[in-house]
């Protein structure tokens, strides 16, 4: 090569450099203006959700409570609960009536029945905890939707995408 040629290669890198170094200033210009944007945005995000939190909060307690009560509401019309009831008010039935046996029999004899009473069987039942195990998985899997709902909303706004 000859020496024309490389200062002709060396002015052609340098204008090109040049170049290089406008156009990066300039997409860092609009890179920090974007990002100036969006921190204003998620300022104005988060200040709406703290002027209004107490009103979500208040509706999500609300569906709580409106939830819980069609919950109580169906689940008496349930033949299982039924079933269940009738079952745990016989336990409950015969704790009582152990205690009021003993307290009679004492009375009666001054002896106390020393425990020789029927097991009135377990006071959890596993099919309850099965039931709550779902429930609360199903749940909290729900709640995390929630959230990430909540999180993509943020976003949008905060991207400039809805107001």
């Amino acid at each position: 090569m000859t020496d024309i040629a490389l200062e002709k290669a060396n002015k052609a890198a340098q204008a090109a450099a040049e170049k290089l170094a406008e156009l990066q200033a300039v997409a860092d210009e609009k890179a920090a203006q974007v990002a100036a944007e969006r921190a204003e945005r998620a300022k104005a995000f988060d200040q709406r959700t703290a002027d209004t939190w107490q009103e979500e909060a208040k509706r999500l307690a609300d569906e709580h409570q409106d939830g819980m009560r069609r919950f109580m509401e169906l689940l008496q019309e349930e033949p299982w609960f039924e079933a269940l009831l009738a079952a745990r008010t016989a336990r409950w039935a015969h704790v009582h009536f152990v205690g009021y046996a003993n307290s009679a029999k004492y009375r009666a004899t001054g002896q106390r029945t020393n425990g020789n009473m029927p097991n009135p069987g377990p006071t959890d039942s596993p099919f309850l905890d099965l039931i709550m195990r779902e429930g609360e998985r199903i749940a909290k899997s729900r709640a995390a939707d929630y959230m990430d709902e909540r999180a993509q909303e943020r976003e949008r706004f905060i991207n400039g995408e809805v107001e």
